[in-house]
């Protein structure tokens, strides 16, 4: 997960650094109370981002779930705290979550080493950040956590929406990406309106027919960043599927 709006309070604060660290150790420290609160355990601080993990020493029979769990509770901090006028005012999060096996313990050298996790999951719960910021929203998850949260969180918890299938750059398998939800629409903003429509205009993409998607997304498109992604990405093809067409935009950004 990944603080945004840093560049700009880098600017605001670049005569003052003391202050800045601050407001980023405050910005972390929400992240990390998400994270430990919710039974996981911190990998690694990044600059403005946090790695969590979950699953280490024992698996969880509800996998990714209590992973989901803490996303919403960051996101909801963030969402309250940036509003008060407080050391958060102007941040906000970015968070990627994936489901899959990894290697956890101690990495690192001889001389140094710490706790953490390693693996091909790893990576792609960071491409899934990079992806919640392409598509605007919050909270990307890859699709076996998608099928956990659906399996094991009552919607009176969270919701979910399938967003697109891409390839992020550098990769050659198709991704499905689905955003997690508050379960209330006034506060994630995201209608049940708009969730029956999108999922009309996705299925509409991905089947190929961008006429009827274009007709359907444009409705949403001022006010939903996933509407507008795709929106965006068919116009790049000169809104037209290819002819080999599988489904998936290749992305040539992370």
């Amino acid at each position: 997960m990944r603080l945004r709006g840093f560049s700009r309070k880098s600017e605001l604060l670049q005569h003052d650094l003391l202050q800045l660290l601050t407001t980023v150790k405050q910005a972390l420290g929400v992240m990390a109370n998400g994270i430990l609160e919710h039974d996981g355990a911190i990998a690694d601080f990044q600059g403005d981002a946090a790695l969590g993990f979950w699953g280490w020493p024992m698996s969880l029979e509800e996998g990714p779930v209590p992973a989901c769990r803490a996303a919403l509770s960051i996101l909801r901090d963030f969402n309250n705290k940036s509003q008060d006028g407080g050391l958060l005012d102007g941040f906000s999060v970015g968070i990627g979550i994936a489901h899959g096996e990894a290697i956890a313990g101690e990495i690192g050298t001889e001389k140094q080493a710490k706790i953490g996790v390693f693996g091909p999951v790893v990576n792609q719960g960071a491409r899934l950040e990079g992806l919640s910021k392409q598509l605007g929203v919050s909270i990307c998850m890859d699709d076996a956590t998608a099928q956990f949260v659906r399996r094991f969180v009552p919607e009176s918890e969270a919701r979910t929406r399938c967003l697109a299938r891409v390839r992020p750059a550098g990769m050659d398998t198709p991704v499905t990406v689905h955003q997690l939800l508050f379960p209330d629409e006034r506060e994630s903003s995201v209608s049940d309106r708009l969730l029956r429509g999108y999922q009309d205009g996705l299925e509409a993409v991905i089947d190929g027919a961008w006429s009827e998607a274009r007709c359907v997304l444009e409705l949403f498109r001022e006010t939903d960043g996933a509407s507008a992604f795709l929106l965006r990405q068919m116009e790049t093809l000169g809104n037209r599927a290819p002819e080999d067409w599988d489904g998936a935009f290749s992305l040539s950004r992370k």
